[in-house]
């Protein structure tokens, strides 16, 4: 929805002494609402996946080297209380 629609639309529900249909108000106000909440869980879930990836990446890759180490088990809970703290 573009703000012009919007617009138009609030300019229609206040034009003279018509009567505003408060159910169809309400149903365009929940839509608006429920649509905004669910794009910023999307995102939110998009950004936690892409976070879990790149600290993945970084610790298999950087620390690790690519390589199974036996002391990384050790890293991880390590640096997970550390994180958790923070």
């Amino acid at each position: 929805m573009s703000w012009d629609i919007n617009e138009k639309k609030h300019e229609v529900a206040m034009q003279g002494e018509k009567r505003i249909d408060e159910v169809a108000l309400f149903e365009f106000v929940s839509k608006i609402i429920e649509n905004r909440k669910y794009r910023a869980q999307v995102q939110a879930n998009r950004e936690s996946v892409l976070m879990f990836w790149e600290v993945g990446k970084y610790i298999g890759s950087f620390l690790l080297g690519g390589e199974r180490a036996g002391y990384g088990k050790q890293i991880l809970v390590t640096a997970s209380q550390e994180l958790q703290t923070k």
